[in-house]
Order: structure tokens, then sequence, then C-alpha cells
């Protein structure tokens, strides 16, 4: 599992090439999906220079709530010392990993002061480029999950029964809560995701990505509940184990 929590771009100085004054740049480092950037109509490509005022590590990517088409022809992503890039230290191809919901890269990475989105996007049907969120990481991946993690399937709808028997209510939306629990774990493995959790708290999104049970997809999710919790476990040879719910937006 990696836990794309430590924002390194999330106080960079944006500039892109085209935008929408109603639908600012500034919106892709805003934690709701809802605020969006967007190119001006017509303008079916996108470069957006970030610039973190000092090197910084980035290893991992995601792009959220766009309007990206599967037909995209360039999506790069790109780290380098200058805001030069003919040939920059990191170059990460996205093409094959796009899809309709949240795209998402681990890489190698590195530290450099300037991190590059370049998106060209010809046969978009809607004439501009539509984003919601990019979040670029510093990523942690966590110790080995136990086999059995467990989903539930959530709504905060608000349900009324009647007298006569009729149910009605307030229609909210729909989201997945996952229980996790490592097991075995070491004290620098506890220290780690007690770091995770003093980025987030309970209420703080981020980006997690399950690579070793069959939850193989990102999802844009909050700490649900009261924390991570951590217990001795007896006759092993490791110190703890852990547990925590998080809850997808």
């Amino acid at each position: 599992m990696i836990l794309m929590s430590n924002e390194t771009l999330k106080d960079a100085v944006l500039t892109v090439n085209s935008e929408n004054i109603n639908y600012p740049i500034s919106n892709i480092l805003n934690t709701s999906l809802k605020r969006l950037s967007q190119t001006i109509a017509g303008t079916t490509t996108m470069t957006i220079v970030f610039d973190a005022g000092a090197a910084v590590t980035v290893n991992s990517i995601n792009i959220a709530a766009h309007n990206i088409s599967s037909g995209v022809t360039t999506l790069d992503f790109q780290g380098n010392a200058t805001d030069a890039w003919g040939a920059p230290s990191v170059d990460e191809d996205l093409t094959g990993l796009w899809n309709t919901g949240i795209i998402s890269s681990q890489f190698t990475g590195g530290s450099y002061r300037y991190w590059r989105l370049n998106i060209i996007d010809a046969g978009n049907t809607d004439t501009f480029i539509s984003l919601g969120r990019v979040s670029g990481c510093d990523a942690l991946t966590s110790p080995a999950l136990s086999p059995d993690v467990s989903r539930s399937y959530k709504s905060d709808t608000e349900k009324v029964r009647s007298n006569a028997g009729n149910s009605f209510g307030n229609i909210y939306p729909k989201y997945r809560t996952i229980s996790i629990q490592w097991k075995k774990l070491t004290a620098a493995n506890v220290a780690a995701l007690e770091t995770f959790f003093d980025q987030v708290d309970s209420s703080i999104p981020f980006f997690v990505f399950f690579d070793e049970t069959d939850l193989d997809f990102t999802i844009y999710a909050t700490i649900d509940g009261d924390g991570i919790h951590t217990a001795y476990l007896r006759k092993s040879t490791f110190q703890k184990g852990a547990l925590a719910f998080i809850e997808e937006l």
C-alpha cells in the first residue's frame, strides 16, 4: 500500500499557459475535487510549472476530477533543477495510465525545484482541459497489509419513516469505508504511520494506492474515526500491529 500524504508541491508557485479566470490554476491545489481549473475554450493543451522555491522530493503524481480524453497524445510529468524542459532529469509518460477516475503514477522521482505537468489533448471534445486536483507527493510505501482487509459501502442519507410506513429522506452521496490492518510492525514502521497521521489528521484528504490486496486502485480518502490504533502483539518477533479506517471521498 502506498500512502500519498506528504504533498511536497502543495505550496508551489504555479504558472500555466492558459487559464479561464473563472477556474484559476490555483484550484488544482485545493483539496476539494469540485474546485476546477480550466484552460480557455478552444485550448486543449495545458502546461503547468510548479516552482517549489527549493528542491523537493516527488515520487508520485495523482490527477483527479479531470476531463482528459482517452486519446490524449501527451501526458508527461517532469522534474528539473531549472525551468528548462529540453531534457528534464525526471520525465514520466502517463499516457498509458489514463483512466476516467484518478490518473496515478509512482516512480523513482528525485529532488528538484521545478516540476511540470504537460498535457496535449487535441481530440478533447470539450475543447478545453479541466483538472480538479493535482497532487505531487513524497509517497510512503507502508508495510505489508494483513490479508483480512474489509470494505463497507455506506451512505449518509437521512431516512425518515412515516406513520403510514413510507420511507423518505434527504439523499446524500454513498462512499466506501475500508478497514486496514498491519501486523508485525517494527518501531520504525509505527513511527512512519504516525508521521502519516500527523500530516493528514482526520480531515485532510490524501491519495492511497492498494497494491497488496484486491483493492488495486487509487482512491482519494480521509481517515475515518479517531486515528490509527496500535497494539503490542504477544509472542511476536516484532513489536506492534496497527489498525486504521479510511473513508473514500
